[in-house]
C-alpha cells in the first residue's frame, strides 16, 4: 500500500447505490435544484481533464442538479450536452483582477452553491474569489504537490484522487481514486495485425515523462516479445527513429490514438506504465477494469493496486526488462496474482463510485 499521512484520510471508495446518491440532496432541502459549478485552469488535456469531463457528465445525467463547467474554450468538446459551459480565459495569470472578477461574476450569477475547483491553479482562484461568493467551496488534488496545505486548508472539503497524493499533507482528506465506465459486453474483433504472443502494450501521451524510450531500450533483450503503442505526442518521431536504431523491427507498432483502447486491453498480455512521473494515471484503471495486468512505476496509486512483483523499483532497462520476463514467463501465474486486484478495480474503480463519493460529500456540505 501507498505511504500514510499522519492526517486523518477518510476513505470514501465504498458506494450506495445509484439511486440513492442522486437523491442524497432533495428538492425539499433548497430551493430548487442544487447548482454546481466545476472549475478548470489548467493548459492540458489529460487525467484531470478526463476526470471532470466524466464526472460532471454523471452528475447531470443522474441528478437533478444544474451543472456547469467554467473553463478556456478549448475544453467545450469534451463537455456532455446537458452540462453547461462557461468560457473563461484560465490562460491569464492567477493575479489577473480581470480574471478574478469574471471568475466572481460567473459564479455569482449562476447562483451556485457548490463551486468545485480542480488542480492547483483553479483551488487559487477560488480561494481569491471566495470573500465575494457564497458557494461552498471543494477541491480536488490531482498530483502529489498541490494545492499545498497552506491554501488547501481555506476550503469547506478537500477531495484527493489517491492517498500517495496526500502523503506528505497534514490535512483531512476525502479519498476518492479516479474511476471510469467500460464496456461490460463483448467488444467487436480488432481490424490489427496484434502480431505473435506475448504482446506488451503501451498508452499513453508520447512525452518525454511517460518513459516509453525506456521501454524501448528494454525490449532489446526481450526478443520475443511484441509491443504496441497506443497514443499521440511530441516524442513520437523519436520514438519511432529510436525503434529503428535499436533494430527492434517489427516487433514495435505505433498505433496513434485510437478509441478501441479497451479492445486493446483485452488482448494485450500486460499493460507497462514505465513513467518518470504522473499522477494517478487513467491507464492503470482502465487496464484494471479490463483485467489486463500491469507492470508500473511507482507512480501515484499504483502501489495501492499492483503485486510487489509487478512494481518497478528502478527505471533503468535491464531492470523493466527482469519484470517483463517474469511476467510473461508463466501466463497462469501471472492472471492468479491480478486475480483479487481486478476484483478490488471492479469494486472501487468506476466511475459510479467516483461519482457517487463527491456527491455525498456535497450533500454533507448543503446539510
Amino acid at each position: 500500500m501507498g505511504a500514510k499521512s499522519s492526517a486523518f484520510h477518510s476513505d470514501d471508495r465504498a458506494a450506495p447505490g445509484l439511486r440513492q446518491a442522486a437523491e442524497a440532496l432533495s428538492s425539499r432541502d433548497h430551493a430548487g435544484p442544487l447548482s454546481i459549478c466545476h472549475l478548470i485552469a489548467s493548459r492540458e488535456h489529460g487525467g484531470m481533464e478526463k476526470h471532470v469531463a466524466d464526472l460532471s457528465r454523471w452528475q447531470a445525467r443522474n441528478t437533478d442538479a444544474r451543472i456547469s463547467v467554467i473553463a478556456h474554450p478549448r475544453y467545450q468538446s469534451t463537455l456532455d450536452e446537458r452540462v453547461q459551459f462557461i468560457p473563461l480565459n484560465t490562460d491569464r495569470s492567477r493575479h489577473h483582477p480581470n480574471l478574478i472578477w469574471r471568475l466572481a461574476n460567473h459564479i455569482r450569477a449562476g447562483e451556485y452553491q457548490i463551486a468545485h475547483g480542480h488542480g492547483s491553479k483553479s483551488a487559487q482562484l477560488l480561494a481569491a474569489v471566495q470573500k465575494y461568493t457564497e458557494a461552498q467551496q471543494v477541491i480536488t488534488r490531482h498530483n502529489v504537490r498541490h494545492p499545498r496545505d497552506k491554501l488547501a486548508s481555506a476550503f469547506a472539503a478537500r477531495i484527493a484522487v489517491s492517498r500517495s497524493a496526500v502523503a506528505n499533507s497534514r490535512l483531512a482528506w476525502h479519498i476518492i481514486p479516479n474511476g471510469i465506465d467500460i464496456p461490460t459486453y463483448p467488444l467487436s474483433p480488432l481490424e490489427f495485425d496484434l502480431g505473435p504472443a506475448p504482446r506488451i502494450l503501451a498508452a499513453a501521451r508520447l512525452v518525454k515523462l511517460k518513459g516509453i524510450d525506456l521501454l524501448l531500450e528494454a525490449l532489446t533483450e526481450l526478443p520475443r516479445v511484441q509491443l504496441i503503442v497506443l497514443g499521440e505526442g511530441p516524442e513520437k518521431a523519436n520514438l519511432e527513429q529510436q525503434s529503428k536504431a535499436l533494430d527492434l523491427g517489427g516487433r514495435v507498432r505505433f498505433v496513434g490514438d485510437t478509441d478501441r483502447v479497451s479492445a486493446f486491453m483485452r488482448a494485450a498480455d500486460l499493460l507497462v506504465i514505465p513513467s518518470r512521473s504522473e499522477g494517478a494515471p487513467y491507464t492503470l484503471v482502465e487496464s484494471l477494469l479490463n483485467r489486463c495486468p500491469v507492470i508500473s512505476s511507482r507512480v501515484d496509486n499504483a502501489e495501492d493496486y499492483i503485486p510487489p512483483a509487478y512494481l518497478l523499483d528502478s527505471l533503468e532497462p535491464s531492470h523493466l526488462a527482469e519484470r517483463l520476463d517474469y511476467a510473461l514467463q508463466d501466463r497462469e501465474r501471472l492472471c492468479s496474482d491480478f486475480a483479487t486486484t481486478f476484483e478490488q478495480a471492479a469494486s472501487e474503480l468506476t466511475l459510479d463510485n467516483m461519482a457517487q463519493a463527491t456527491w455525498r460529500i456535497y450533500s454533507q456540505l448543503i446539510s
